[in-house]
């Protein structure tokens, strides 16, 4: 299940969190890993652990709002490989805010990493993914949220740009498959995990009392019994998810949402 030998794979967003679990797994699968993130101290060391663990990566700066940045990556793996099997789409901010405290420069700031970075993954990374159609097809997957499915207090923006990639997926699904790119391309939506952004989300739900209570670990108790599994994901299961959307064994899956939330959606 889920070998992936062979496979060049790009990972925006994999020096933390759910994108270096990816880049482990994905690795340990048996693809090459391109790292990318705009922490190159973080990212750097990610992928020296990956490789010192007998895994295949190696790390590249990528602010994934900024078009320059993404032909500078694209390049590299163009001259360096001429191919590119996987896409990520991971790299992403959350802003946990009351609407009527929110600024437009927030707003268009969320809008331009969590959104724009995931359009310019897929418009430049397309004419690398595509191929013939007797050929295995080519895997996105575009990082959204259990959030990007059903509402949260405080944090319009952060669900608004979740739900846009669902969207956003279920598009270039079908226009890749009506253009004949031989494309998948897929969603995965995470429910809390335990990753520094989830602490830094519980921190502020807390300081805002959106809960009922402004006491940080009653905060994670409320947000926990939300959960009929009673407990947080890890990184690995989502990156466990991840693999498989990449690996041949989800052929026939695009335009599909794959939800790993421990129940959160369900209710």
């Amino acid at each position: 299940m889920n070998h992936l030998d062979g496979k060049i794979s790009l990972v925006t967003g994999a020096a933390n969190g759910i994108g270096a679990a990816c880049a482990e797994q994905l690795a340990q699968a048996g693809a090459f890993v391109i790292m990318t993130d705009i922490d190159k101290q973080a990212g750097s060391i990610k992928a020296e652990q990956i490789r010192n663990a007998g895994g295949d990566a190696q790390f590249h700066h990528l602010d994934v709002s900024r078009e320059t940045s993404w032909n500078s990556v694209i390049e590299l793996i163009q001259r360096q490989y001429d191919q590119l099997d996987v896409l990520v789409n991971n790299a992403g901010i959350a802003l946990i805010k009351p609407i009527h405290h929110t600024t437009l420069e927030e707003w268009q700031n969320l809008c331009r990493v969590n959104i724009d970075g995931v359009f310019l993954g897929m418009k430049f990374c397309q004419p690398l993914m595509q191929r013939d159609t007797n050929k295995k097809s080519a895997s996105i997957i575009n990082l959204s949220s259990a959030v990007g499915i059903v509402g949260v207090p405080g944090a319009l923006g952060y669900s608004m740009t979740k739900a846009a990639i669902r969207h956003m997926t279920k598009s270039a699904a079908l226009e890749y498959a009506e253009f004949g790119f031989n494309i998948r391309v897929n969603s995965v939506h995470p429910g809390l995990t335990e990753t520094q952004m989830s602490d830094d989300i519980h921190q502020v739900w807390a300081e805002s009392g959106a809960f009922g209570t402004h006491d940080l670990q009653e905060t994670r108790q409320v947000m926990l019994g939300l959960h009929p599994l009673k407990r947080y994901a890890n990184p690995e299961d989502i990156a466990k998810g991840i693999v498989f959307l990449a690996s041949d064994d989800a052929s026939y899956m695009t335009g599909a949402e794959l939800v790993i939330d421990g129940g959160y959606t369900a209710r």
